[in-house]
């Protein structure tokens, strides 16, 4: 019985045994309160950033009230449909100008290094402290433009995090809940890390309106080595950092991307999951039939799983391996993963997400694909992989109307509640009033962490 524990290359993501290689990738407690009980969602409307020092509550609470004002102003609008590619063109032509300003010194069309043809582009900023590159994926070129430009910016802003924003102290001194970032903790990292001094940003409680001191190492991503001073407590990840020209769009992408990767966590310890978590891609809507039939006349095969997540919102792992005759572009599969209102929203997100993995590992321009990631078709780790995705494709089952389509953001919001793996905390990173761009950092303490290397 195969357990998902095999290499994938994906966004930055590729497929084999975890044992044997490493993986590619494009990367509990809930609080009682007011407004803020499992199963119902009543927020609240004040900010109180209590507990604070009083020179960081001078600043935190208008402006995060305003924060959380412009993302609740979407909390009962129907999600909407996929961005078409007008919208989407008008949109980066909006962001272009903050390239420059944010040392992007590339936008590249990746789209012809393969055979299949869906639109994959690859961003570059050389003097980033963490990815360098980013991709972008979508069925139109300007969907995938805007996707790779918004993902390089996320870690612009995030490297650039204002001094003044920040305050020093230690978890007991400004009185923090016991065991609320504990769950984030690196290996190895004792309960002593309460009495260390360490760097902080305030975000705000999007449920009861509370101000949250956060670890600045949960937010930033100077992902440096030395690591900055005072680092080396938290795992360092990009879960949950977004950028969108609103707050709302920026918060909603990043709350998905906690769950998701909530999920993909719970995958890797389920076991069996392979065998009984498959799906089947029919009924799914013309957007993945659209890519299955593009990627198949190419000699390219999908697998779907549905991975469990408390919360009930759908999350799916896709996996795609080429099974035309000859030698392969590339032999190991890649995959991606993402969260989404409906089954059929998130497996055409993840198998976008799969494909342009393929792009980037097929580009050769990630430092961390390394040559165990370049297989030859006949080598045992790409057979099993073929077997798991193709032969035994036979065990999906039709999910078409069974798992629930989450409506709008309330739902969201009380889905994420009732799950206990809150609270929902979200920090206003930062924003640029020429393009509109806001970069938000969504954190779910007690979601647990994705933070599996392959």
């Amino acid at each position: 019985m195969l357990e998902p524990r095999h290499l994938t290359i994906s966004s930055p993501r590729i497929c084999a045994p975890l044992s044997k290689l490493p993986r590619i990738r494009a990367p509990r407690r809930l609080r009682s309160g007011p407004g803020n009980r499992s199963g119902s969602l009543a927020l609240s409307s004040s900010v109180e950033p209590e507990d604070l020092p009083l020179k960081e509550r001078s600043r935190s609470g208008g402006a995060l009230s305003g924060f959380r004002d412009a993302i609740l102003s979407g909390l009962r609008s129907p999600f909407a449909t996929q961005t078409g590619p007008g919208e989407a063109e008008h949109c980066l032509r909006r962001v272009l100008p903050l390239c420059r300003r944010a040392r992007i010194t590339r936008v590249a069309d990746l789209t012809g290094l393969d055979r299949i043809g869906l639109p994959v582009v690859q961003v570059v900023r050389p003097a980033a402290l963490s990815e360098v590159t980013s991709l972008g994926r979508g069925l139109a070129m300007s969907e995938a433009a805007l996707g790779a430009i918004m993902e390089s910016l996320e870690r612009f802003f995030a490297e650039s995090v204002p001094a003044e924003r920040v305050f020093l102290a230690s978890a007991d001194d400004i009185g923090l809940a016991e065991g609320l970032f504990e769950q984030l903790l690196a290996p190895g990292v004792g309960s002593n890390w309460r009495t260390r001094e360490i760097h902080w940003i305030t975000g705000i409680d999007i449920a009861t309106g509370a101000a949250e001191p956060v670890p600045l190492e949960l937010v930033h991503t100077r992902y440096t080595e030395p690591p900055p001073a005072r680092d080396g407590l938290f795992i360092r990840t990009t879960t949950g950092l977004a950028c969108h020209t609103s707050a709302y769009g920026a918060f909603l992408h990043g709350l998905f991307e906690c769950i998701e990767r909530d999920a993909m966590a719970r995958a890797f310890a389920t076991h069996g999951f392979f065998d009984r978590m498959r799906i089947a891609p029919s009924g799914l809507g013309d957007r993945v039939d659209r890519i299955g039939s593009v990627a198949g006349e190419c000699g390219v095969s999908f697998g779907l799983w549905l991975a469990p997540s408390p919360t009930g919102v759908p999350v799916v792992w896709c996996q795609a391996i080429e099974t035309g005759p000859g030698e392969p572009i590339l032999a190991l599969p890649t995959e991606g993963y993402a969260a989404g209102p409906s089954v059929a929203a998130a497996a055409a997100s993840a198998m976008l997400e799969a494909l342009s993995a393929r792009a980037g590992a097929i580009s050769g321009a990630r430092d961390d694909q390394t040559r165990g990631h370049y297989r030859r078709s006949m080598d045992a780790v790409v057979s099993q992989a073929r077997q798991l995705i193709v032969e035994r494709a036979s065990t999906a089952r039709y999910v078409s109307g069974e798992v629930p389509i989450v409506d709008d953001l309330a739902a969201l919001i009380e889905k994420t509640m009732a799950a206990r793996v809150g609270p929902i905390l979200a920090v206003p990173v930062g924003s640029d009033c020429e393009t509109g761009v806001h970069c938000v950092r969504v954190i779910l303490p007690g979601a647990t962490p994705f933070s599996i290397l392959r």
